[in-house]
């Protein structure tokens, strides 16, 4: 007997639920413009959990100004300073429930939002049956310069263990997928905490357990740039200079280290401890040369990325 019309109407009509993890910090000045536009969000339930990571400016009396008795807002003032927008996602990560919602969205502070984003991402993962998404942005600055920042769809063999999966603003995955980091956050907390990017972890661990990622081509936010953001857009002169002195000082390649050690916690791979064989072996021409072959065979997702890292190979700085 078929089931009566006025549930199966109900069951079409159900939104997918979805948390959206904010991590702020001195957001005072844009955060509740991101807010809105989160809450804005066409043919989804949405609701906010923010983090507030002991900011000394007028964060949190905007926040509570505003939104105070939101029902779809919470927020969360830690005792103590994370000291890193990562570090303040993963304390999220811990402690935040996602029994009740479907998906899980991470949000920046002072974006904004198209009002189809979380409804054409989760559209995707369904269609695509991948576990993980993220978009393209559009860069936009205070003089009204745009730029769309572009992703690339063209995964490799170890460029997990290069880069994430794109702008951590973007990402939305299912509640499954965020659950298994939630646990290996909350198991593997020293080794968790040795990387700096929370979304780079989030690909990394999807990519260790097989799960798949689908990368859009079309940009559903505006990816706001000023003075304060850790990186910013990664065409711009200063965020280049900023790549490349991690690189040169050593601190990416650390991240590399850690990276391997994360995935081959989770997953044996011939290849991989052959790559954590030539990274941790003493500085030589031959070391060198093999790092920058593996880099170029396997590496980023981008041509050009892996051409950077393979001249930075041969420098020994990788």
């Amino acid at each position: 007997m078929p089931p009566p019309h006025d549930l199966i109407y109900e069951v079409m009509t159900i939104k997918p639920r979805i948390l959206v993890l904010l991590a702020a910090y001195n957001g005072a000045t844009w955060i509740c413009e991101q807010i809105r536009t989160i809450l804005a969000q066409d043919d989804v339930d949405v609701a906010i959990a923010i983090a507030d990571d002991r900011s000394n400016d007028a964060t949190a009396a905007r926040i509570q100004e505003e939104f105070g008795n939101h029902p779809a807002i919470s927020v969360t003032t830690w005792d103590k300073g994370s000291g890193s927008a990562g570090a303040n996602f993963r304390r999220l990560f811990r402690t935040v429930s996602v029994d009740s919602f479907d998906y899980v969205a991470l949000a920046d502070q002072d974006d904004v939002w198209h009002a189809r984003k979380l409804s054409v991402a989760v559209e995707a993962l369904r269609r695509s049956g991948a576990d993980g998404y993220s978009c393209a942005t559009t860069a936009f600055w205070e003089d009204g310069k745009e730029e769309i920042l572009s992703q690339s769809a063209a995964v490799r063999d170890m460029d997990f263990l290069f880069e994430g999966a794109g702008q951590g603003c973007t990402f939305v995955m299912t509640a499954g997928l965020f659950r298994d980091v939630q646990r290996f956050c909350s198991a593997n907390h020293a080794l968790s905490e040795k990387f700096h990017y929370h979304d780079w972890l989030i690909y990394l661990l999807a990519r260790a357990w097989g799960k798949r990622w689908h990368f859009d081509q079309q940009p559903w936010l505006r990816y706001r740039q000023h003075a304060n953001n850790e990186i910013g857009s990664k065409g711009s002169f200063g965020s280049i200079v900023k790549r490349l002195e991690l690189i040169r000082n050593g601190w990416y390649r650390r991240q590399i280290a850690a990276a391997v050690e994360i995935y081959l916690r989770e997953r044996t791979d011939v290849k991989i401890v052959y790559f954590e064989k030539v990274l941790s072996a003493p500085d030589s021409v031959l070391r060198r040369l093999r790092m920058s072959r593996l880099v170029i065979t396997g590496g980023r997702r981008r041509l050009s990325d892996r051409s950077v890292l393979a001249i930075s190979a041969l420098a020994g700085w990788i």
